[in-house]
């Protein structure tokens, strides 16, 4: 619920004040500086201009274009806005034109592009641009922007800056339409990517693209002089504010300039989840690197293999992120399980199952203390429950096992039977999508293993035509034991 409201809080806040004070006269009071005015929109664009030379040379040393289009976009705002206020009627002595008003819908709009044009997949070509000419692509953007504002400083006249437009109303609606509706959808994807970690850079992102739009409709329907128009001034400067803020953050974090947007842009959801991995989870790690290395490499997998198949089942970004971490975590009590047990190259005998069979508990007991770990736990002790409530350590059945950990079963299967081991190569994936298969409905949820299927299609992953052994499945996922190696 907290991370919806982050979300809507900067969305409806703006517009509910705007709504009131154009509803409310009496609370639109007026103020007329256009010494404070330029003062107010300096400090906009000393932000934005901020934020531009940290994502410049985060693209520039990176050759990532999420950062360069960032980049764009910031000197657009900087530099644009330093126009506005210097078009300001009585700033020097500067006449009423119309470029004062055009100045900050341009700017705000050119945001709106570059922000898009960051979001973009890699392919494209805008994107394939960026990555290979970053510095020229600044260049050229702060050339055209500065090149714009100083020909309309010296002289506001210029490009019809007197005379309004034959269709300039209509622009204005176009743009506060367009931009709002991009800003939207912008400020939705960096929530998204928020949740799936804690960047504090995604927050900023979306505030900037909340606040933004929330700009156009105060330019668009503020009083001039007005508290409704200075209105957007306020909603640009918290926007930008907030990124300069959030970058100081990450790069205390980080403590170099090409850390603090290394993530932001990137589109493969599992990047931002193990940003986002917090220090209690990382630790546990370590200790089972120092224990068994296989172990840390599996869940490793395990967790990127988890979160593809919650995202083709349809999982939220919350849920998601859960996932990742429990699955990360889930063999991690096998650390109290002795080498000679876990390492055994043969098939063990019924005392030692017992004891391989408290690690789920022994987990959940070392993962427990940590509170940021919390949504962790369902998985790490739950993944060897069964469909049909033949598992451990509770057997649980059905959809009283935690759907995270239907899931993480799945993975952590598919990657014990197609991972090499020291003593056995692992299974050709159609081979080891026969034995999963085997267990559908029995061992595995039918929705969960329907998932498998079409994401291993995707893949280029057929079932073999032999029938599969759900017995080989199980104890691929114990210590790989009963599990004969198959290639073809």
């Amino acid at each position: 619920m907290v991370r919806q409201v982050v979300l809507a809080g900067p969305v409806l806040a703006p517009v509910a004040l705007l709504f009131l004070l154009r509803s409310v006269p009496r609370l639109d009071i007026g103020y007329q500086d256009a010494d404070f005015h330029l003062v107010f929109v300096s400090a906009i664009a000393a932000c934005a201009l901020a934020v531009a030379v940290v994502a410049g040379s985060a693209g520039a040393r990176s050759a990532h274009y999420g950062p360069v289009w960032l980049a764009v976009g910031c000197l657009a705002v900087g530099t644009l806005m330093v126009g506005h206020g210097l078009t300001t009627p009585g700033v020097l002595g500067q006449p009423p034109n119309l470029w004062v008003a055009r100045l900050p819908y341009l700017a705000i709009l050119a945001f709106a592009a570059a922000l898009a044009l960051a979001s973009r997949p890699r392919n494209a070509a805008s994107s394939r641009l960026a990555t290979r000419y970053p510095r020229a692509v600044i260049v050229v953007a702060a050339a055209a922007c500065s090149t714009l504002v100083a020909a309309v400083v010296s002289d506001p006249a210029r490009l019809s800056g007197l005379q309004p437009l034959g269709a300039e109303d209509a622009l204005h609606w176009a743009a506060v339409i367009l931009g709002s509706a991009a800003f939207l959808v912008l400020a939705v994807v960096h929530w998204r990517r928020w949740v799936l970690g804690t960047d504090p850079v995604q927050v900023a992102l979306m505030l900037a693209a909340s606040m933004s739009a929330a700009a156009l409709w105060s330019l668009r329907f503020g009083e001039l002089w007005q508290l409704s128009w200075w209105d957007y001034h306020g909603f640009l400067l918290a926007g930008f504010a907030g990124a300069v803020y959030a970058i100081t953050v990450r790069y205390r974090r980080t403590l170099a300039v090409e850390g603090v947007l290394a993530a932001t842009f990137e589109t493969d959801p599992m990047v931002h989840i193990v940003d986002g991995y917090p220090d209690a989870l990382k630790a546990l790690v370590r200790s089972v690197e120092v224990k068994d290395r296989y172990t840390h490499g599996h869940s490793e997998r395990t967790a990127r293999f988890a979160v593809q198949l919650g995202i083709r089942l349809g999982l939220p970004e919350d849920r998601l992120r859960a996932l990742a971490r429990g699955a990360y975590l889930h063999d991690v009590g096998k650390i109290a399980i002795p080498d000679e047990i876990l390492n055994k190259p043969g098939r063990l005998n019924p005392e030692e199952r017992t004891i391989i069979e408290t690690h789920p508990e022994v987990g959940h007991g070392l993962v427990e203390p940590a509170a940021s770990l919390a949504e962790a736990l369902p998985v790490v002790l739950h993944h060897h429950e069964r469909w049909d409530g033949t598992g451990y350590p509770h057997g649980l059945a059905g959809s009283d096992i935690p759907l995270i950990a239907r899931v993480a079963a799945v993975a952590d299967v598919w990657d014990a039977l197609t991972s090499d081991r020291s003593y056995r190569a692992g299974m050709a994936p159609r081979v080891a999508l026969a034995h999963i298969v085997a267990g559908r409905g029995t061992h595995f949820e039918p929705r969960v293993v329907d998932a498998l299927v079409s994401l291993a299609a995707d893949l280029g992953y057929r079932t073999a035509d032999e029938p599969g052994d759900v017995e080989v499945a199980e104890a691929a996922t114990e210590t790989c034991h009963e599990a004969t190696a198959t290639r073809a």
